[in-house]
């Protein structure tokens, strides 16, 4: 949504005396509802938040086999995590067998 700061003459003047990397806060109820900041500021954070959820970006694990799997990161760790559970679960000796 865009807004005409010629509609916006109450709050011109706060407006003028921003410096480049201000940001402006607009209170309703007692809460901060929205901030109001330098186009350039919010062309850095539109970059930083779409090269985070670019796919070449987030990390990829290939499962050898014969089939072709790849899993994100986390889905990685959640399977690691129950392996490795498992495995302990499996392998591990009993406490009351160890001398």
């Amino acid at each position: 949504m865009n807004v005409d700061i010629g509609k916006l003459k109450e709050i011109r003047e706060e407006l003028d005396r921003m410096a480049e990397s201000d940001v402006l806060f607009v209170t309703e109820n007692n809460t901060e509802k929205y901030a109001i900041i330098p186009i350039e500021l919010y062309d850095a954070v539109e970059d930083m938040l779409s090269g985070l959820n670019d796919p070449v970006f987030v990390p990829q694990v290939r499962i050898a086999g014969n089939q072709e799997i790849e899993l994100s990161y986390d889905e990685y760790e959640r399977i690691k995590e129950q392996i490795l559970e498992a495995v302990e679960k499996t392998l591990m000796p009993k406490p009351e067998k160890l001398n």
